[in-house]
């Protein structure tokens, strides 16, 4: 599984790194999901899950 974190820390590459500009569509959605919390119940029953999405108190 993939997945990236947030983080001050500097890190190496051999390869050089290459800046992408973002699409408004992207920006927007990126400021979305760090101004808020999401939380996923499933129901170990039926299977059905649930996505509470609530807004950071910052």
């Amino acid at each position: 599984m993939n997945y990236a974190v947030i983080s001050s820390n500097p890190f190496t590459t051999t390869k050089n790194l290459i800046n992408k500009k973002m699409s408004e569509e992207t920006k927007k959605r990126r400021a979305f999901i760090r101004a808020h919390k999401f939380a996923v119940y499933v129901d170990p029953i039926s299977g059905e899950g649930k996505v509470v999405v609530t807004k950071k108190n910052d």
